[in-house]
């Protein structure tokens, strides 16, 4: 009787919202959006993906995927533990093309198909040679009351609603909650809103939104005023940052 495949795939095209990809205990997880970017969501942070950049995502970390538009998820599940946290890295032309045909290809047997074999080994050593990225990151409080909080804010980074109304409900009043965000995260509730807020800004520019409109959701009044935060920031301009490399 053939055993389970150590190679898997899961490859689905989701409207703009949140995806949680399966996430089967003991598999190692590539996951690789072939139109726009996405925002995932670990334990501890949520980071930007720009185009042309995958995840890496251990056995055991739970995660969830934002995509402000369509999104055609391709995900690669290896067997079996992989060193290391999760992590950002570049795609180059070849690494895309040989995660793209493992996905369509599995389930894969590389002991028992020399094809599977040399594709895995391939997609691995390329995998393990990959350039790790920085992401664009917001670090998440882990004090329950911040964390409602924060929930809150990336689930509409475009609420207008203060910061007193983001508190109400949380369980903890705003000086506790500012005093929290900062031993979490190291920003109060507004500078970390608007983090998040230009996370989700970068996001919908690689889904190939007007900059006007984007900056304008952000709360500024001209492409310019947003592209000078953007450089500020992040010391790139909101192209750069959301040209795939």
């Amino acid at each position: 009787m053939r055993q389970d495949p150590p190679v898997r795939s899961y490859a689905v095209t989701h409207p703009a919202g949140t995806i949680v990809p399966p996430q089967p205990p003991g598999w190692h997880q590539v996951l690789l959006t072939t139109t726009g970017a996405m925002t995932l969501e670990l334990p501890d942070a949520s980071w930007f993906v720009p185009p042309g950049a995958a995840v890496e995502v251990p056995a055991g970390v739970p995660h969830r995927v934002r995509a402000v538009a369509t999104v055609r998820l391709r995900t690669l599940y290896l067997r079996g533990a992989r060193p290391g946290p999760a992590r950002v890295v570049r795609v180059v032309p070849l690494l895309r093309e040989l995660l793209l045909a493992a996905v369509a290809r599995a389930p894969l047997y590389p002991d028992d198909d020399r094809a599977a074999a040399a594709l895995l080994d391939l997609t691995e050593r390329e995998l393990a040679a990959a350039t790790t990225m920085t992401p664009l990151l917001l670090t998440l409080p882990t004090d329950p009351a911040a964390r409602r909080v924060a929930e809150r804010i990336l689930a509409a980074p475009g609420d207008p609603a203060g910061v007193d109304a983001l508190c109400r409900g949380c369980g903890a009043g705003r000086r506790t909650v500012e005093r929290r965000f900062r031993e979490g995260t190291g920003l109060g509730v507004a500078a970390w809103r608007r983090r998040a807020r230009l996370v989700a800004a970068l996001a919908e520019l690689a889904d190939g939104r007007p900059l006007a409109g984007v900056a304008h959701a952000a709360g500024y009044a001209t492409p310019s005023a947003f592209g000078a935060m953007v450089k500020a920031e992040l010391g790139s301009s909101p192209g750069a940052l959301v040209r795939a490399p």
